[in-house]
C-alpha cells in the first residue's frame, strides 16, 4: 500500500497489522478501534486522523505527520513515534507568554541563577 492517496477512507475495525503504510497520504483517515500492530507509517501524512482504541503495538510513526491525530485510548507499547510537533501557533504562545507574569524575562542560567543566589549571602 506504500504511497497511496487514502484520504479520508474508514478503517474503523480493520485488521492493518503489519501493513506498509509509508509514504502515504491518509489525512482525515478513521482507525478507531483498528489492529494497526506493527505497521510502517513512516513518512505518512495522518494530519486529523482518527485512533481512538487503536492496537498500535509497535508501529513505527517515524518522520509521520501526526498533528491533530486523536490517539486516546490506543494501545501504543513499544510503537515509534516522531520527536513532538515544533510547528505550534507562535502568535499564541507569545501572546501567553507575554501576558504570564511568572515567565522570566532572561533565560536562567547556571550564571544568573549563582548570581541571584550570591545576591542573597548564600554561595555555592
Amino acid at each position: 500500500m506504500s504511497g497511496m492517496d487514502l484520504e479520508g477512507a474508514d478503517m474503523r475495525a480493520t485488521d492493518c497489522r503489519g501493513v506498509n503504510f509509508s509514504q502515504c497520504r491518509m489525512r482525515y483517515v478513521d482507525f478507531r478501534g483498528a489492529n494497526i500492530q506493527g505497521a510502517n507509517f513512516q513518512n505518512v501524512d495522518l494530519y486529523g486522523s482518527k485512533m481512538q482504541g487503536v492496537e498500535a503495538d509497535g508501529a513505527d510513526f517515524r518522520g509521520a505527520d501526526v498533528r491533530h491525530v486523536n490517539f486516546g485510548g490506543a494501545y501504543m507499547q513499544g510503537a515509534i513515534m516522531p520527536p513532538p510537533v515544533q510547528d505550534v501557533d507562535r502568535k499564541g504562545v507569545r501572546k501567553y507568554l507575554e501576558e504570564s507574569p511568572k515567565t522570566p524575562k532572561v533565560a536562567e542560567t547556571p550564571e544568573t541563577v549563582k548570581g541571584k543566589v550570591k545576591d542573597k549571602g548564600i554561595e555555592r
